[in-house]
């Protein structure tokens, strides 16, 4: 799998476990103004928990360390060669087309759904300004408004609020008003962008849709709180609410609607008991979420490194390998020159032509299970180090861990028969680089 599909799989999983805190912890208080931003800082979370490498220091501190150890264990390997007895064959199974043909099927729906997403919020935000531009404008009760016509309900987007042009009380068009401004002073509008951003991007999750629409309640929680703050009767505006032609598209618009739906649980809130301001606590629970997301993705980072055998750090090969593999070429006392030297850990990984994957179908394709293998069911991962040299030839070929003669000796030849690789680069140089390719036979 890429980098990028394993971020965005990993966003995905974020945005369900901080959608669950939320509804556990936050959603049923009154602190609106926190509840706004803990969203919003939620989100921020799912998308950038990946981004910081703290590695480095994990690898540091010993009890950590041995849990990288502990998890790589358990981690799935990156290939398997099985092979299946009969009476006069061998089959051996590998299913890298289909899943990479699945795999492409699955990008092309997604791509397909965030390009109709953003045409739909590009064709809404389009309409917006042409809205602005047609519609005439007027003050009201000293508020700068778009009269728009009178079937339609009021909103605002940003700094405009467009109200319709119709008879209606002073009462309930002083309580729109302050409503609607509430939401463009506070620039509800930012939020809602950022809900209908994150709702187009994991469009197939549904917890992205959740956050989307838990923003857009609670930003009218918050208005309808500032009309209550103005002195407003409680009850008179929730007849206000109840008495309102609500349109069934008010929830999918991008603009903040007076008389969004559902009005049930905007009533309810109106009506709630204050939040004890000492619950105000639990909302620094945040930062020990984030931590341990960060922490987390850093030992998962951690110890995919250790199980793909893609650099032969010394401590990571005795904790989690075998003791006897640590690179006993490079010492102190004796270093090599720097055109020669032999580097385990370089800017550059060198890399099969091609790719990772293309590198498991040359061995899968390539490797032939060993008749004596199959008679003792000898199976396991032949770990093989080698050096790729400046010119990508591979060299100095060695089992770090042997299984069995017959799976040692296979695992060496088809390493060995692989064609000249791209070699490592350090600080912009091509370098020589010890690497380590895990060879695992299965049998069924």
């Amino acid at each position: 799998m890429t980098p990028l599909f394993i971020y965005f799989i990993k966003v995905n999983l974020a945005l369900a476990l901080l959608y669950i805190s939320y509804r556990l912890l936050f959603r049923n208080d009154t602190f609106f103004g926190l509840r706004r931003i803990t969203l919003l800082g939620m989100l921020l979370i799912a998308f950038l928990y990946q981004l910081p490498d703290i590695s480095s220091w994990l690898s540091t501190r010993p009890t950590i360390s041995e849990v990288v150890s502990y998890y790589s264990t358990i981690l799935p390997k990156e290939m398997m060669t099985e092979a299946t007895t009969t009476p006069d064959k061998i089959t051996y199974e590998v299913n890298m087309d289909w899943g990479k043909a699945g795999m492409t099927g699955l990008i092309i729906v997604y791509l397909m759904g965030v390009l109709l997403l953003t045409i739909r919020s590009i064709a809404e935000i389009t309409n917006l300004f042409i809205t602005y531009r047609q519609s005439r404008k007027s003050k009201i009760n000293g508020v700068k408004v778009c009269l728009i016509p009178e079937t339609e309900e009021p909103y605002s987007f940003f700094r405009w609020i467009f109200i319709p042009a119709k008879n209606q009380s002073k009462l309930m068009l002083a309580e729109i008003l302050q409503h609607e401004t509430a939401h463009a002073r506070q620039i509800h509008s930012f939020d809602v962008l950022v809900g209908e951003f994150v709702s187009i991007i994991c469009w197939i999750n549904p917890f992205a849709w959740f956050f989307k629409k838990e923003i857009g309640l609670n930003l009218e929680y918050l208005a309808d709180q500032e009309v209550m703050y103005a002195g407003y009767n409680k009850k008179e505006y929730q007849y206000h609410l109840i008495g309102m032609e609500h349109s069934n598209m008010a929830i999918a618009n991008l603009y903040n609607n007076f008389s969004v739906l559902p009005l049930k649980k905007r009533i309810t809130m109106l009506n709630k008991k204050r939040t004890n301001g000492v619950g105000k606590v639990k909302y620094l629970a945040l930062v020990p979420m984030a931590a341990a997301m960060l922490l987390f993705n850093n030992i998962d980072v951690m110890a995919r490194i250790v199980n793909n055998q893609t650099t032969e750090a010394p401590k990571a090969a005795v904790v989690v390998t075998t003791p006897e593999f640590i690179p006993t070429e490079i010492v102190e006392a004796s270093l090599p020159p720097d055109d020669d030297k032999v580097y385990t850990v370089c800017d550059k990984l060198p890399q099969f032509p091609d790719g990772q994957s293309k590198m498991l179908q040359y061995l899968a394709k390539n490797i032939k299970y060993p008749a004596e293998a199959i008679e003792k069911k000898e199976q396991g991962m032949v770990p093989v180090t080698f050096i790729v040299e400046k010119d990508g030839s591979l060299t100095n070929f060695k089992v770090a861990r042997s299984v069995s003669p017959s799976l040692d000796a296979e695992a060496l030849r088809v390493v060995k028969s692989m064609p000249k690789w791209i070699p490592g680069k350090n600080n912009g140089e091509i370098v020589r680089v010890k690497y380590t390719v895990p060879v695992t036979f299965r049998m069924k």
